[in-house]
């Protein structure tokens, strides 16, 4: 459940004093906490425990950017609540969706987001666990039972569904948000059903405990026996998980994992059970019967102004150095000026006995909510994006780029440009997909026999077939006596060896040869002994295709290369013509030759790269001046919507020919300053209905920073925070 990599030498080496972060990051929310291990006296027994000493709110986060700077408002919060004396902690245990995990590890797109919040934020990643794993071990360790209960997760887009038995985790499945969540349940739980009876008992958590309601009262009601796939033992009952459980789990999980850690205590509930197990002369005459506690022993005062009395000195709150203070982590910091002086004019101000504290509390909670208002009205920002229907406009036209012109020239268009160069290596390997076959050649001994009445003399590699055109040629050169009689033959004996490899060629004793142009009854030869030594097998070897793909292979990545090292090279201004890059090779070197015996081929290559730029807004203007007497009444032509293709024709002196392809959009005529003012501040439905509108409309997104619930999502009222950009629909 959780990866500690590197993290400790051992279980159990934790250091008691240090503090930890448990960061719980969810599809739309992140969350704080802030742990420790304490070790708990018990008799002679030192029990160890996690204490959890501070909890975040849960903030909200939409796209990745929002991330980081979530992620730094729950770690201020969770800081702000630490004692002067505690340093601010850096290794992190991170509580993850199961979506973010395959095969034990973070997935790679959400492990470059954790990388970019460990470097950004200062955090040092000590491991991470899986969120509905780490909830099943919290409420073990809570309720003294493996759990056995449906754990779902409930974000905006997605429903993650875990079912445990008696603490095993039978599996998790991801299931896109539907208008009914009844039937996003049970599809998820489907994928289960093996026979057995799933658990009667569904934990539900997410970010914001109070959303979670209407999803609990859905899945009481449901009717869960027309779900013919799914079986209960009984009816289902279903609780919500606050957040700060979740923050908790994370925390115990970690602290199991790094020191054999079974239990978990959050504030209060920990100084409790500290008291419980090592009792102090003090504790004991707090929990005593026998000795009452009066108001005045625990710091009330009773019929007097709290103002006047006087606070025990081993009572007092002890002051913080301002230098000590905990300030945000944030470098943008909200002025608390105004707040300060309030504060010293109220403290400042005589109260009748025993109404102070009444009235500086309303004061106070007027003073948040002008804050509030002050906030909502002045800080949130949106990106309205119209779609509109753009009428399309393609021409085709001879485009010229000399690279000595100085200015364009639109009548002949004639654009001025550069050529720029760069020289990229690389190297590849791939598989060879050539085959060659590969042995040693058969041998033996023949005995020649001369049936004629005249020596024959017979040179080295002379050939001798058999009569299944098998060949073998002489090893040497061999003179054969003439025959004596007709049945007393002149011979010779001689070794020989097969024309080519292959076990085929290991010939049995006796088999008969016809010895070069010979006739056979003039002259023959016979094995004297069985042939051996003949054998052959196929190998892996490089062949001509090989080595033309991987070269094709290598030079397309190269070109890729090059192509970005040029784009990169060039300012904002400046356009560069893709179609005009071209790349020859200065070397290349093979690891092997066509028919060499190899597994893999390496090529080692490089290449000289060069292309044509020129600049963006004469290739802008020159599009205007050829399209200016096309664009009807009501549309405009905007740089943005313009895109060109270009098709090599020739080049001479410099001067290189293109077939341009110009395709544009030209977009209704609107006017975003006068828009902006027509929807500042709205509720996004109403304007969106305004939006409906404007010529053209197709549709429009509004992205609103922060995402604030119901009817507080409205448009920024500061016209300077609403931006309204304009694009074409596809």
């Amino acid at each position: 459940m959780v990866n500690f990599k590197n993290f400790l030498s051992g279980k159990g080496e934790a250091p008691s004093k240090e503090y930890y972060w448990a960061l719980v990051l969810e599809s739309d929310w992140v969350q704080v906490g802030i742990w420790k291990i304490n070790e708990l006296a018990s008799g002679e027994v030192k029990e160890k425990s996690a204490e959890v000493v501070s909890v975040s709110p849960a903030t909200p986060w939409g796209e990745d950017e929002e991330l980081v700077s979530a992620t730094d408002a729950a770690l201020t919060s969770a800081i702000q609540n630490l004692t002067e004396d505690v340093s601010e902690p850096s290794k992190t245990v991170f509580g993850v969706s199961s979506a973010w995990v395959s095969k034990g590890q973070i997935k790679p797109e959400y492990l470059e987001k954790l990388k970019s919040l460990c470097s950004k934020l200062s955090l040092e990643p000590a491991g991470f666990v899986i969120l509905p794993e780490a909830i099943a071990h919290f409420f073990k360790s809570e309720e003294g039972s493996p759990l056995s209960a449906v754990v779902l997760g409930v974000g905006n887009e997605n429903l993650e569904v875990s079912v445990f038995r008696l603490g095993t985790l039978v599996g998790t499945s991801q299931v896109a948000r539907s208008v009914s969540i009844v039937d996003d349940v049970s599809e998820g739980l489907a994928r289960f059903t093996g026979g057995d009876p799933l658990p009667s008992r569904f934990l539900l958590y997410d970010g914001k405990e109070g959303e979670l309601e209407e999803t609990k009262q859905a899945l009481l009601k449901a009717q869960w026996d027309d779900y013919e796939k799914l079986k209960f033992l009984h009816t289902p009952k279903a609780e919500i998980i606050s957040p700060d459980k979740k923050v908790i789990a994370t925390c115990l999980a970690g602290a199991s994992e790094i020191a054999d850690v079974s239990e978990v205590y959050a504030g209060r509930e920990k100084k409790e059970v500290e008291e419980k197990k090592v009792p102090s002369q003090e504790t004991e005459n707090l929990v005593t019967p026998e000795k009452p506690v009066s108001p005045e022993d625990v710091g009330f005062v009773v019929g007097q102004d709290v103002a006047a009395s006087k606070i025990p000195e081993d009572r007092k709150k002890p002051e913080i150095e301002p230098s000590k203070k905990p300030t945000p982590r944030f470098e943008k910091k909200f002025n608390f000026a105004i707040l300060n002086k309030m504060k010293e004019k109220l403290s400042g101000l005589k109260f009748p006995t025993g109404k102070r504290p009444f009235i500086l509390g309303g004061a106070i909670f007027l003073l948040l909510i002008v804050v509030g208002f002050i906030l909502w009205w002045f800080l949130p920002k949106a990106v309205v994006t119209i779609y509109v229907a753009p009428k399309k406009l393609d021409e085709k036209v001879s485009i010229f780029i000399d690279t000595k012109a100085q200015s364009p020239d639109f009548e002949e268009k004639i654009l001025p440009g550069k050529l720029i160069e760069t020289n990229v290596s690389g190297e590849k390997t791939k598989s060879t997909t050539g085959s060659k076959v590969v042995g040693e050649k058969a041998k033996g001994t023949v005995e020649i026999r001369n049936g004629t009445a005249e020596g024959i003399r017979i040179p080295a590699g002379t050939t001798i077939l058999t009569a299944t055109n098998f060949e073998f040629s002489l090893d040497s050169a061999a003179s054969v006596s003439a025959a004596q009689s007709t049945t007393s033959p002149g011979t010779v004996n001689v070794d020989v060896t097969a024309a080519d490899i292959g076990a085929e060629h290991n010939l049995a004793k006796d088999e008969s040869f016809k010895v070069g142009n010979y006739l056979k009854a003039d002259l023959e030869a016979v094995a004297t002994a069985d042939f051996s030594g003949g054998s052959s097998r196929d190998i892996a070897a490089v062949s001509a295709d090989d080595k033309e793909s991987l070269e094709d292979e290598l030079k397309e990545e190269l070109l890729d290369k090059a192509e970005q090292e040029l784009k990169i090279s060039i300012s904002d201004g400046e356009f560069f013509i893709d179609e005009s890059l071209v790349a020859t090779a200065s070397a290349r070197n093979f690891s092997n030759k066509v028919g060499d015996e190899a597994s893999n081929l390496k090529l080692e290559l490089t290449l000289e790269a060069s292309g044509l730029v020129i600049e963006r807004v004469s290739l802008d203007d020159l599009v205007k001046e050829i399209l200016k007497d096309k664009v009807p009444s009501g549309f405009v032509l905007r740089e943005d919507q313009i895109a060109v293709t270009f098709d090599f024709q020739d080049s001479e002196d410099e001067v290189f020919e293109f077939l341009a392809t110009i395709d544009v959009n030209l977009l209704p005529e609107v006017k975003p300053d006068e828009i902006a003012k027509k929807i500042v501040g709205r509720y996004p439905p109403l304007a969106q209905d305004f939006l409906t509108t404007i010529p053209g409309f197709t549709r429009a997104e509004i992205n609103l920073k922060p995402k604030l619930p119901g009817r507080l999502g409205t448009l920024p009222h500061v016209i300077k925070n609403l931006t309204i950009e304009l694009a074409a629909e596809r």
